[in-house]
């Protein structure tokens, strides 16, 4: 009797191991992001004043392999399901009191590569996923202005990113502009801007 009772413990501890492991492989067991990263993303040409009908490139061009901000290892992070921006247009309206409104109409967009995804807010954010190909991420976005004032648009972080093959752990994203003059200087008092966000300013005549 002893041993019929053993076996059946036996078999209900190898089934309730075999749910955990099933939780973890679909990422039930991964909710919070293991890794942060930085990826770097670039603006140009970087004028601070442009014309209605010019062309601004932005574009993220990145190994998928990333340093781990917490730990400073490296991680191979490829392939990953979920990887993009959220990227946000504005144009000041006033600037005492200051006040914005979304600006994604005063914009054409030609996407080069990436994938553009749909937007719980379209006049104010653009959302796009990033591809990793030949072991990079590359996304390049094209925006070409359609009327004066002064704008701007940042690359929003992305976070609980996780892996196709591998859900488990799941990873922050950070974007960071380099080798871009970001014009902090346009927004009224250079206040309400952040020095180290991917935000970029600029003028359209």
């Amino acid at each position: 009797m002893a041993t019929k009772y053993s076996f059946i413990g036996l078999l209900l501890l190898i089934s309730g191991s075999s749910v955990f492991m099933t939780c973890n492989k679909i990422g039930l067991g991964c909710a919070n992001s293991t890794y942060s990263f930085e990826i770097d993303a670039r603006v140009y040409p970087d004028n601070d004043t442009v014309t209605i009908g010019d062309t601004i490139w932005i574009e993220i061009n990145s190994s998928d392999t990333f340093t781990d901000q917490k730990t400073n290892e490296q991680v191979d992070f490829s392939n990953a399901n979920n990887l993009g921006t959220d990227m946000g247009f504005d144009k000041l309206v006033n600037s005492s009191p200051i006040e914005l409104e979304g600006a994604v109409d005063s914009f054409n967009f030609v996407l080069i590569s990436g994938i553009e995804e749909t937007s719980r807010n379209p006049s104010l954010i653009k959302n796009y996923l990033i591809i990793d190909n030949n072991n990079r991420y590359h996304f390049k976005l094209a925006i070409v202005p359609k009327s004066s004032g002064t704008f701007s648009f940042n690359l929003g972080n992305f976070t609980g990113v996780y892996r196709n093959d591998d859900p488990c752990p799941k990873a922050d994203f950070y974007t960071k502009l380099i080798e871009t003059n970001q014009h902090y200087y346009l927004y009224p008092g250079g206040s309400g801007v952040s020095p180290t966000g991917a935000d970029y300013y600029f003028y359209v005549r």
